[in-house]
């Protein structure tokens, strides 16, 4: 298997055009990097025996870009097979790692990962706090799908932060777990003078709303979003979820 996983490492860094490309009518030919075509594998595997493997090959990789690639290919695994072995030894890498490129590689898949209560979250609440805006929304975001109380601590921090990437970050990981609790708080952004908050806000409050039974005119009226809006954000209401049983 690590011959394998070597194959591919090297591919993923490999910035040349690869033969394979895609013509359409009255379309200009289209090349793919080797890199393109690696990503792309690597995002749709699916194999969870690869996992004790890469978790060696990370502890041991000292080149950063490998590294990173290492966590990305482990990342989609778990992605694909919602291996929990996968998910504990990802969050625990968090107290490991300083690179802001590798945590936010790292904390990128976490969301869609259930995390119940016997794994330690703490090193994704250290990442809230973390010095890079981008570290700390993809952390906000990390902390849903698990059995903490996920809305009340995002509800928190956007209480209190007035830094616009955060407000942003936090209103879209909010999204996922928001109750009526929150209603008052993200209807707050909607009257925001920058449009992506006010827009983060809309969806956020129209996605509350359809969870709470609301009829679609009133969370028309209610979020100022148009009725087809509102019925397209519906459609993907279990994307939009990621709350435990225990709700």
């Amino acid at each position: 298997m690590s011959g394998y996983i070597n194959n591919l490492l090297a591919r993923m860094s490999d910035r040349t055009y690869s033969e394979h490309k895609i013509k359409g009518s009255g379309l200009t030919e289209i090349k793919y990097t080797t890199s393109t075509n690696a990503i792309e594998e690597a995002r749709n595997l699916s194999n969870s025996q690869l996992g004790a493997g890469l978790f060696v090959m990370i502890e041991q990789a000292k080149d950063k870009e490998s590294k990173n690639n290492l966590y990305f290919i482990l990342g989609s695994i778990a992605t694909n097979t919602k291996d929990e072995n996968i998910t504990r030894f990802l969050i625990s890498r968090l107290s490991v790692e300083k690179d802001k490129t590798i945590l936010v590689t790292i904390l990128s898949p976490l969301g869609e990962l259930y995390k119940p209560a016997t794994i330690d979250l703490s090193p994704i609440i250290k990442c809230t706090d973390s010095k890079n805006w981008h570290v700390r929304g993809k952390a906000y975001e990390a902390l849903t799908n698990s059995e903490i109380d996920a809305e009340g601590f995002l509800g928190g921090k956007l209480k209190l932060t007035q830094n616009n990437d955060d407000i942003q970050y936090l209103l879209w990981a909010i999204t996922y777990v928001a109750t009526s609790k929150s209603r008052a708080i993200i209807e707050k952004f909607l009257k925001s003078r920058q449009q992506s908050i006010k827009g983060a806000a809309e969806n956020a409050l129209v996605i509350l709303l359809i969870r709470e039974g609301y009829d679609f005119n009133e969370i028309a009226r209610i979020s100022r979003s148009p009725l087809t809006g509102v019925e397209r954000l519906n459609e993907r209401i279990a994307f939009f979820t990621r709350r435990p049983l225990a709700f």
